[in-house]
């Protein structure tokens, strides 16, 4: 009898995740980037976000063994279901060729998608001119690769009915064979043989269902995952309108600071109809905002010396108390920054609020 195994290859796949720092130059006046060489340094923030987590294994059927024919019923018996082995085995071997080909479009469409999103950050990140259509277009090729994402979910829906369909055969299978231990008239061969397909059989149940279970837990993963995408695709449609980030964003007075205090940050301030000069998103472990804040700071000074600074902690409606948390230090660790750049703390004030119109912990600064 031949060694029977399941060969199961796994790999991981890199998370990349999002990242974004942003500003609105005309929350002060018309332009405060847009040569070349000030794009391309913008386009060093831009991510290429998380690509899809996805099941990596692949799914190989085990060698079925062959047997001879004894002449008896149950010998006839035996034979019969080797052959329906060998046919779902078939099935196995089909539908883990498309689950790989799909696993692949995925991937593709969502590598593609976040470098055409990376793009329109990059963008957005140094201002361009209100619904510029280049950024529309850009947007539309981003909206193409979700839908073919989207498609690939239905082809999943389909491949997990059929798998679910063959694995039942499986069962029945397994049942079958093993009934076939109390038919009459068998020979000590045609148990043995039993005993073979009895083995083989239920290690392909066995894969069959896991190979169902991946499927499965892909299709709840793409599902969220396109979730993610379109909603982000909506907040990139409210900037691109204006041509930077912040186009739904309000300011919110909050407790002046007094220097060398810690950061006390507020909630239910009022609100004002402005935008905001520079938003850093944090969606991500390490955001590299540094930079660009202090490019924003310091043009908003240079533009208006007496200029004062509003930092807005902003967590999305629906995030966690720790999520809240951590944004608040991070507004809190902007505040040092930006008085260490020489702004007096009673020109910075800050707060917190929580908002629908955001899906990742937000720090956002605005200028009076």
């Amino acid at each position: 009898m031949k060694k029977i195994a399941i060969k199961l290859s796994f790999a991981s796949i890199t998370m990349m995740f999002l990242s974004g720092c942003t500003f609105s130059s005309d929350a002060l006046f018309p332009s405060i980037f847009g040569t070349e060489a000030q794009e391309n340094a913008a386009a060093s923030y831009q991510n290429t976000g998380n690509l899809p987590i996805l099941g990596t294994t692949n799914f190989e059927p085990i060698e079925i063994e062959e047997g001879s024919n004894t002449g008896t019923f149950v010998g006839q018996k035996v034979i019969s279901f080797r052959n329906e082995l060998t046919q779902l085995q078939t099935s196995i071997k089909k539908h883990n060729e498309e689950l790989q080909k799909v696993r692949s479009s995925v991937i593709n469409n969502a590598m593609q998608y976040h470098k055409t999103i990376g793009t329109i950050e990059a963008k957005l990140q140094v201002g361009t001119t209100p619904g510029n259509p280049n950024m529309y277009a850009l947007l539309q090729s981003a909206q193409n690769n979700i839908q073919i994402m989207n498609i690939n979910t239905d082809t999943l829906n389909q491949l997990s009915a059929r798998a679910a369909s063959d694995a039942a055969m499986t069962t029945y299978l397994l049942d079958s064979i093993r009934s076939a231990y109390g038919v009459s008239g068998a020979v000590d061969e045609d148990h043995r043989q039993l005993r073979i397909l009895e083995n083989e059989t239920n290690q392909t149940s066995i894969l069959m269902n896991s190979l169902l279970s991946e499927v499965n837990a892909d299709i709840s993963r793409q599902q969220q995952y396109i979730e993610s995408a379109r909603n982000y695709i909506i907040d990139l449609n409210s900037s691109i309108k204006v041509g930077s980030y912040g186009v739904n964003n309000v300011p919110l007075p909050g407790t002046t600071v007094s220097a060398g205090s810690n950061p006390i940050l507020i909630g239910n301030p009022n609100v004002a109809n402005l935008k905001p000069l520079f938003v850093a998103k944090f969606n991500k472990a390490n955001v590299n905002y540094e930079d660009a804040l202090k490019q924003a700071v310091s043009n908003a000074v240079s533009a208006k010396p007496n200029v004062r600074f509003e930092i807005v902690a902003v967590t999305p409606s629906n995030a966690a108390q720790l999520s809240k948390t951590n944004v608040q230090k991070n507004a809190g660790e902007i505040f040092k920054e930006i008085t260490n750049m020489g702004v007096s703390a009673d020109k910075v004030s800050l707060s917190s609020k929580t908002s629908g119109d955001t899906n990742v912990p937000e720090v956002r600064i605005y200028v009076k």
